[in-house]
């Protein structure tokens, strides 16, 4: 995660490795949708959802992402396996970022290397709220109201003010997000990256060559992938005085989080 951050495009990139093996489901979400007790009774369930060094053969798995704008075609993918080489495996639930306690992840996965991909908050919260909005317009109910983006986000920032969840508006406070994984797992095991930078080939090319390192990975090279684009819509622009209001909210959070990364961030 973060939602919208391009965590379906970095998981198709990272799973062109040979060296990567998929798990069953790209976001299984088992441990933002299950209670804890849960999840410690049935944890076996989830570990049964990736491959295995007893496995042997090809691995199939339906792709739901789609880089073609607007749609979501299910997409059967084969992962061939090779006898003798050493795999790594991993899945890229984008909202355990926001909605998994990292105790709780720990508790069963104290040894992974997480992933965080951060985006412009502004934009990542209106693509955010216009993802809920193709489902709602699809007929999924996300188990709350989306209305217009203007209102929607107005009364997020009320809820915020309260002290409320919120959607839209949470998930990119990355500055509070950030130091709550890295008190649990340590900074050795979380892999910040921008988005914007994943997205410029050029950049994504040597992005790729940190997390090979970072994940033990033997060099490969990733050709034009890094060009595609997944689970992405149509664009669209943000009406001129949310993005001002937004831009507002998100400025003194954005200048904490580039002081905790220590880097600059091109962000509206």
């Amino acid at each position: 995660g973060a939602n919208k951050c391009a965590t379906s495009s970095l998981y198709w990139y990272l799973l062109m490795n040979p060296a990567v093996l998929p798990c069953a489901e790209k976001e299984p979400n088992y441990f933002g949708q299950h209670s804890p007790a849960y999840i410690a009774r049935h944890i076996a369930d989830y570990f049964a959802l990736f491959p295995t060094v007893d496995d042997r053969g090809a691995l199939t798995f339906d792709w739901h992402a789609s880089d073609e704008p607007g749609t979501s075609a299910v997409t059967t993918v084969v992962v061939e396996r090779q006898p003798g080489r050493q795999y790594i495996t991993g899945e890229a639930t984008a909202s355990t970022f926001y909605d998994v306690s990292p105790t709780l992840l720990r508790e069963h996965l104290p040894a992974v290397k997480l992933i965080a991909l951060v985006r412009d908050p502004v934009e990542r919260a209106y693509s955010h709220h216009r993802m809920y909005r193709r489902f709602c317009d699809g007929g999924w109910d996300p188990g709350f109201p989306v209305g217009a983006f203007a209102d929607d986000i107005r009364a997020e920032l009320a809820k915020h003010e309260r002290g409320e969840r919120t959607e839209y508006l949470g998930p990119g406070l990355y500055a509070e997000l950030l130091p709550r994984w890295t008190s649990v797992y340590g900074e050795s095991q979380l892999k910040v990256l921008v988005t914007e930078e994943l997205r410029d080939p050029r950049l994504g090319r040597r992005i790729m060559r940190e997390l090979e390192d970072y994940l033990d990975l033997p060099r490969h090279d990733y050709g034009d992938v890094l060009t595609r684009r997944f689970n992405r819509a149509t664009a669209a622009e943000i009406p001129r005085a949310e993005r001002a209001l937004l831009g507002g909210f998100y400025r003194p959070h954005n200048d904490r989080l580039r002081e905790l990364l220590g880097r600059d961030l091109e962000w509206s």
